[in-house]
């Protein structure tokens, strides 16, 4: 693993980048069993962190909207 790999992701793109280079791994050819089960391990742990970001972001949205819809 690289050492970039081995730090967690700060922005979503990041992490996102993170995961398509992973299930590119997993879909482009022969891995030994653990190498494809530690690339499928580290693909579901950023989806969920894909996931998170998201739904934080969506979350931030929905507070600037609502202060939005208050405001005269």
């Amino acid at each position: 693993m690289q050492a970039e790999e081995s730090r967690e992701p700060k922005t979503f793109e990041e992490a996102y980048e993170r995961l398509r280079r992973s299930v590119e791994e997993l879909e482009g050819g022969p891995l030994p069993l653990e190498a494809a089960i530690a690339r499928y391990e580290e693909g579901m742990r950023l989806a969920q962190l894909c996931n998170d970001m998201l739904d934080k972001a969506e979350l931030r949205i929905q507070t600037v909207l609502r202060e939005a819809d208050r405001e005269p």
